[in-house]
């Protein structure tokens, strides 16, 4: 472990090259926010600022030999048709397209039965069994008689009799024994409803073959998400049985609900050319729907911790830099950068984690100091709280997580508790600077519904922790810088039973279900606080008011 971490360390430097025009623009509350135009931050409406070196971005030169080491992969941003995920659950169910019913059309008598018991294997033109009729004893002995013509319809009416045209050929030149019949297609005996020497009338079923090429999947669909999903809808199956995903599209959709599960059912078409999948298998379905043109990178590019969402940038000439991206929909394995990288740019889908890490440790550790108390008492409203940009990015932090716990539930994923942790711990900060404060109770809150949300294991879990997260936050929402979220785009909704949610524009997506809703007004704009001076040390509240008094 000690010669790893020296062969780290000794072959990352840090690459300084600075640019002579900004071609790119970050916040300076947010530096893993970055642009490609000017304008404000969505995090915290602060306008922007041009980035003019890769040293600003915390860029690292590796060397070849180290790239090859680490297993560095990358791959460009690009273009690709998908849409956001629905989740389903399926069974394996026997193709029944490939089906097929043997019966008798005659009375008779079974003999030299070939299959002996349900789950035979057989092949095309395989014997399955003898049948003894008189009926077709007769029309056997017309045909074997008749000429021309004649014997052209006496063979037709050994087809109407069920006779086979291999078993007419090799019926033709020798006695009466028994009607030989044959499979017409490989598979299993799914049915065996007879047994040697047994009494045939007209009707009555012999055997099922089933061939297995193909099977199905029947999915179990939610009622919400039935009218996104139609025939040739991209699909992704994951049998529990088999350790690759298969993917395939929706073949058919059932036009009605079960009564019972109160589900949909979509049925899918696999490829079962090895045998692998039986019927009855358990299947996990991810549908694609409403796919559209988007700039995607593979989802393990994207790394998420406290500053956001971020990917790792292959400079060239083996230079990495870590740039903040916005994302939008995840699914089949990409996710969608809606700023933040440009189509072509490459970004590492292996090793990153390492360059991340080094990228952040060259960026240097200052200002960690912790920021001081704040004046101020339960009674001070929260909109008259001594707030400074620091303390407003922090707080930014829990309407994020609202954020995040909305897109989970509407597009269906669990929410990974590593990234609820970071805004626990800034949480923490809060409460020990605004303690005493209507601030305290609102972040107390906050965490409690978080910490509920990282152990939640359903989706009415995630749904009791979001309402909790937004009651605990509505103060705040609405009375402490409501302009903010205001000029950043955010939607205050609240469903007919005082479930709130928050989304950034768009159409209205309910995270809780079939229940209506109105839009929540934001209140008038509030005064937004000063920016901290960047030069002068930044002195504490206390010593501010003490200056003021001394002034008077």
């Amino acid at each position: 472990m000690k010669t790893v971490l020296i062969v780290f360390a000794a072959l990352f430097s840090l690459g300084a090259a600075a640019a002579q025009e900004a071609e790119r623009w970050t916040c300076p509350m947010h530096p893993h926010y970055v642009a490609d135009e000017f304008g404000t931050c969505p995090i915290c409406g602060m306008d922007l600022v041009p980035v003019e070196a890769d040293a600003a971005e915390g860029a690292v030169s590796v060397s070849p030999e180290v790239i090859q080491t680490m297993g560095v992969v990358t791959a460009p941003a690009a273009v690709s048709d998908f849409g956001r995920i629905i989740r389903a659950y399926g069974t394996v169910t026997a193709n029944e397209r490939t089906e097929a019913v043997v019966a008798s059309r005659v009375t008779g008598w079974i003999e030299d039965l070939a299959v002996a018991a349900e789950g035979d294997a057989v092949e095309e033109g395989q014997l399955l069994y003898r049948l003894y009729s008189p009926d077709i004893t007769a029309a056997l002995a017309d045909y074997r008689a008749a000429g021309g013509a004649r014997r052209e319809s006496a063979r037709a009416r050994l087809r109407s009799l069920g006779v086979q045209d291999q078993a007419i050929d090799t019926l033709s030149q020798s006695g009466n024994e028994g009607v030989p019949v044959f499979a017409e297609a490989d598979g299993i005996v799914a049915e065996l409803s007879v047994r040697e020497g047994a009494y045939l009338r007209p009707g009555d079923p012999i055997m099922v073959l089933q061939n297995l090429s193909t099977v199905w999947i029947s999915a179990a669909i939610e009622p919400r998400d039935l009218p996104f999903v139609e025939a040739g809808t991209p699909a992704v199956v994951t049998v529990t049985e088999l350790s690759g995903p298969i993917e395939t599209v929706v073949d058919y959709v059932h036009p009605s609900v079960d009564a019972t599960t109160r589900t949909g059912e979509a049925r899918l078409v696999l490829d079962n050319a090895e045998s692998r999948l039986v019927p009855g298998a358990y299947a996990d379905i991810a549908l694609s729907v409403n796919a559209a043109p988007r700039l995607a990178v593979p989802t393990e590019a994207v790394l998420r911790d406290g500053r956001g969402a971020h990917v790792v940038v292959a400079l060239g000439e083996g230079r990495f830099a870590p740039r903040g991206v916005r994302t939008g929909v995840s699914a089949l394995g990409l996710t969608e950068i809606t700023a933040g990288l440009r189509e072509g740019e490459n970004v590492v889908v292996s090793g990153q984690f390492l360059l991340d890490s080094e990228a952040s440790l060259t960026e240097g550790l200052a200002d960690y100091a912790p920021p001081a108390a704040v004046v101020a008492g339960p009674d001070t409203p929260l909109s008259e709280l001594p707030l400074d940009q620091d303390a407003l990015a922090a707080i930014t932090h829990l309407p994020d997580a609202a954020l995040y716990l909305h897109e989970a539930l509407v597009d269906g994923y669990a929410p990974q508790p590593g990234f609820l942790e970071t805004t626990i711990e800034v949480g923490e900060t809060l409460r020990a600077r605004y303690a005493g404060t209507r601030l305290e109770a609102v972040v107390a809150g906050a965490q409690d519904a978080l910490r509920a949300a990282q152990s939640a294991e359903s989706e009415a879990a995630i749904q009791a922790a979001l309402a909790t997260l937004m009651s605990a936050l509505e103060p705040w929402m609405l009375e402490g810088a409501p302009a903010r979220y205001e000029a950043v785009g955010l939607d205050l909704y609240r469903t007919e039973n005082g479930r709130l949610w928050l989304q950034e524009g768009g159409e209205p997506v309910s995270p809780y279900g079939p229940a209506s809703f109105v839009r929540v007004p934001w209140p008038e704009p509030m005064a937004m606080p000063e920016a901290p001076d960047p030069v002068r040390p930044r002195a504490a509240p206390l010593e501010r008011d003490a200056s003021a008094e001394h002034a008077h």
